[in-house]
Parts: C-alpha cells; sequence; structure tokens
C-alpha cells in the first residue's frame, strides 16, 4: 500500500522527475493567469532620452519609440542604462536564439530582470527558466542582487510565479543561498494570503526528499503539509493529504 501511496503522490504532485535545484521539483499545479501576470516597478528606468550619454543611443533610442528596428547592440546598451522596453526587446532576441543555453543563460536572466524590474513581467518565466541554468558559485553578484530584488518584489506583492521562484532558489548551495528565518517567515505569510498552499507543498517536499533528514525537518514538512491541506485547491489538497499519509507512515 505504501508504494501505491507514494506512485499516487508523485504522479499527481510532480512533472516526471526533473529537479530544478538541489533537492526541488517543479509542481505540476499551474499557476493563475491572474496571479502571474501582478506587476511590480522596482526600478525607476530610462525616465529620459536626453540623459543618455552618447549621440547614437539617443538616436537608437528614438527609432525604437517609433517601432523601428535597432541594432542588438543597441539594445544591450539601452538595457544597461535602464531601459525596460529595450531589455524587453533584447531579451525576447536572446530566448528565440539561445533558449536553453547555459552559456547564455546569464545574459538572458539578467536583461529579463531588467524589462520585469521595470514592469514589464511577461518575461519573468524567461528570468526563471534562465536562473535554473546558472552556477551559483560563478554567476556576477551584481547579477544575482538583480534576481533577488525582482523576484522578492513580484512575490511579496502576490506573485504566484515569483513566489514559487523564491522558494527554488533559496538553499544551502543554491543561487541565493541559505533561506534565512525573516525570508522564509515572509514566504509563509504571503503564501497565507495567496491562499492556496502551493507553496507549503514544495516547501514540504524539499524536506521529505532528503531520506536522511533529522526529526525537526520531519516535524516541520508535517506543518507545512497539514496548512497544504487546507488548500482551496483541490489537486493541492489531495496531494497534501496523501503526502501527510505517507510521512506519518514513515515515522512508524
Amino acid at each position: 500500500m505504501r508504494i501505491h501511496l507514494i506512485i499516487f503522490a508523485l504522479m499527481t504532485a510532480f512533472v516526471g522527475s526533473q529537479a530544478f535545484g538541489e533537492g526541488d521539483i517543479e509542481l505540476a499545479f499551474p499557476f493563475s493567469l491572474e496571479s502571474r501576470q501582478i506587476s511590480v516597478k522596482v526600478r525607476p528606468g530610462l525616465k529620459n532620452t536626453r540623459s543618455l550619454p552618447s549621440a547614437s543611443l539617443r538616436k537608437a533610442r528614438l527609432s525604437m519609440l517609433e517601432k523601428q528596428v535597432i541594432s542588438d547592440e543597441n539594445l544591450r546598451a539601452l538595457a544597461d542604462y535602464g531601459d525596460g522596453l529595450a531589455a524587453l526587446k533584447y531579451v525576447r532576441i536572446l530566448v528565440s536564439r539561445y533558449q536553453g543555453q547555459r552559456a547564455h543563460a546569464s545574459d538572458i536572466a539578467y536583461y529579463a530582470a531588467v524589462a520585469v524590474g521595470s514592469g514589464r513581467v511577461w518575461p519573468l518565466r524567461d528570468m526563471i527558466n534562465a536562473m535554473r541554468l546558472l552556477d551559483p558559485v560563478t554567476e556576477p553578484k551584481k547579477r544575482v542582487r538583480e534576481y533577488i530584488a525582482v523576484l522578492y518584489a513580484h512575490a511579496w506583492a502576490g506573485n504566484t510565479m515569483a513566489l514559487d521562484a523564491v522558494v527554488e532558489f533559496n538553499g544551502d548551495g543554491l543561487l541565493f543561498g541559505e533561506m534565512s528565518d525573516a525570508t522564509r517567515a515572509k514566504i509563509l505569510a504571503q503564501s497565507k494570503v495567496n491562499g492556496n498552499g502551493r507553496t507549503e507543498l514544495r516547501l514540504a517536499v524539499r524536506l521529505m526528499i532528503n531520506s536522511e533528514r533529522p526529526a525537526e525537518e520531519t516535524k516541520l514538512a508535517q506543518t507545512y503539509l497539514v496548512r497544504a491541506s487546507g488548500s482551496d485547491n483541490l489537486a493541492i489538497k489531495t496531494t497534501a493529504e496523501n503526502l501527510l499519509l505517507l510521512l506519518n507512515a514513515t515515522k512508524e
């Protein structure tokens, strides 16, 4: 019976067995359209063409605003000066050419972050997908700080895709490093506001896949699953209840 319970729980909760981070698995439950489109303006960005340092860049920006095609180099330069529209256009070019390629993942993630941070939330998924390919050791700290600023701001505003990513990239050996107690508290508080139990389920799974977890982590996973079992999402609720049965059975 335990084997069937494990199979049922895993088939219900996860997409195959694709791990994105150390001890992390993507949940299969889709984000609601409304929640994943919540947008926050994190940076003021480029406000005035006249503030650009060269005539060629000023001309390029005016051309872009008139919906003319400008060079990749000018798009990147404008994005580096905080132009969110240029960043959006540039990251779309990068994704069309290099999506899934580790060598270009940092540029995709960073310029997507610039675009999302300017209030253009559409490339958030591209940003997160690219971040999964980054090396936590070699990724420039300046860029990591930008990912954190953008994801946290959107997560605390209720964007469930961003909140999921905050959970995914926090941890020992992961891109954002070990999760602090303050961050964990904010995650749980926002998840309670969201009310669907998705985050608690993910936190529980992260603990449960470690077969050598200490007793206090088993207890914490149980707490998360109890909260997730109160979800208004039937799939999440059912999965949490079954994983709770599995957890309790393995404790016996």
